[in-house]
């Protein structure tokens, strides 16, 4: 690395800043929810970690790090809170020591109630916008060998389209593990044995799928399966096509596609995916029904299956509004408007510098 680290430091501070100024000019508060919980998400493939503590009379309290503050500030929405943000830290077990990965991370996540993943997507794509003009004074950004032009708007591309156009793999086609494993019987990379659902489609999205969005400018990629958005709005049949500006001659295909999809999406610049969104599924019976399906989804994994936050389920119970929502990840945001390569160049004390003498 070439740059003073303490240079690179100042940058990340700029970077903060840009994205306070912007929720304060979008007229967002920020909140603060708790680091430690009771209960954590019910997402199969993540590893919350596990914390105890003592008060003053030794009695021992168990709960776990926050894998993201998403139940909290779904809980507020719940209360009558307008449009909100956080960046907090978060925690995950079982991540790699980079290059994109830190055990420990910061999440920034934003909810705008009455609202969807659409107008998401645009705040996605001013807020980095407006963190890179104040570090470069530009949208024409260095990232590796590549210079990429963040300027509005990004391309947007279905799931489902990109499925088709780099694998060759018809998603509404593919709803069982069996339907789905006809279609991979050309590809030239190992198909998991024994695989589910899930596990076809990260190996599909991982060979086929992302390495061919584009390094030169931002991308969109929405409309999920819904296996894919345990927490996203299931997409009604009218708005297949909505969230890139179909026009009327399509809209005759609309009433043919099942709801298959949910409203999800993932923004990814120069390659690097950096947020994940949803038009927040607001149905507390559909939640939980959900959550149940992830709850024994983990047992079948051999992983922990905690309770369901039923409180949690009450705030959706009690009514919260049509909202969309996201979650990005502050250190990968920050790598791609920076250009830096491996996560543990930008942080101050990344984890591998912490434990390597274990």
């Amino acid at each position: 690395m070439t740059r003073n680290f303490i240079t690179i430091q100042k940058q990340r501070a700029k970077i903060i800043d840009a994205i306070r100024l912007f929720f304060k000019h979008k007229g967002f508060l920020e909140v603060f929810t708790p680091t430690f919980v009771k209960l954590p998400g019910m997402e199969p493939y993540l590893n919350p970690l596990p914390y105890t503590f003592q008060d003053e009379k030794n009695k021992s309290y168990k709960g776990y790090v926050i894998t993201s503050p998403e139940y909290s500030l779904k809980k507020l929405l719940s209360r009558g809170f307008p449009n909100i943000y956080q960046m907090a830290t978060v925690f995950r077990q079982g991540e790699s020591f980079g290059p994109m990965h830190n055990p420990e991370f910061t999440m920034l996540e934003w909810y705008r109630p009455h609202s969807d993943y659409t107008q998401i997507m645009k705040d996605v794509e001013q807020l980095t916008c407006a963190a890179a003009l104040a570090v470069h004074k530009t949208l024409l950004i260095p990232f590796g060998n590549t210079i990429i032009n963040l300027k509005q708007p990004w391309q947007k591309i279905s799931v489902k389209q990109a499925f088709q156009k780099y694998a060759h793999v018809n998603l509404d086609n593919a709803r069982t593990v069996s339907s789905f494993r006809k279609q991979l019987g050309h590809k030239p990379y190992p198909i998991p044995k024994n695989a589910n659902w899930d596990d076809l489609f990260y190996t599909v999205f991982l060979n086929d799928i992302e390495q061919n969005f584009p390094k030169n400018k931002p991308i969109i990629v929405y409309d999920y399966p819904l296996p894919q958005a345990a927490l996203a709005k299931r997409k009604p049949c009218s708005r297949i096509t909505a969230a890139h500006g179909a026009n009327k001659s399509r809209n005759s295909l609309q009433g043919k596609l099942p709801s298959f999809y949910a409203e999800r999406f993932e923004a990814y610049i120069g390659g690097v995916e950096i947020g994940n969104a949803f038009s927040e599924l607001t149905d507390w019976k559909e939640q939980y029904t959900r959550l149940k399906h992830e709850q024994a989804l983990r047992r079948k994994l051999g992983k922990d299956a905690y309770a369901i936050d039923m409180d949690f389920i009450a705030g959706l119970k009690s009514g919260i509004p049509e909202t969309g929502g996201i979650a990005v990840g502050v250190e990968r945001l920050q790598m791609v408007l920076l250009n830096i390569q491996d996560i543990n160049d930008l942080m101050t004390f990344p984890v591998n510098t912490l434990f390597k003498s274990e």
